[in-house]
């Protein structure tokens, strides 16, 4: 394996610790919601790592229920 593929599967693994267990990308850490906005078809969350000494940092992407019968 290549250091590309590994690199390309540790950002992967990252994506995958945020989106579906809310854990930092940056230390592991649980994150807390700090803002949300229904934008069209879409509500962004921005998230934010729970630890004081991280500046660990997220956006998700979600379906907005109100278009999507959710």
């Amino acid at each position: 394996m290549d250091v590309a593929m590994i690199e390309r599967n540790t950002m992967s693994d990252k994506f995958i610790q945020v989106d579906e267990f809310g854990l930092c990308p940056e230390c592991g850490a649980i994150m807390d919601e700090v803002d949300c906005l229904d934008e069209g078809l879409y509500t962004f969350v921005w998230l934010e790592c729970s630890k004081s000494d991280c500046n660990g940092q997220w956006v998700q992407r979600k379906p907005n229920s109100r278009f999507w019968g959710m």
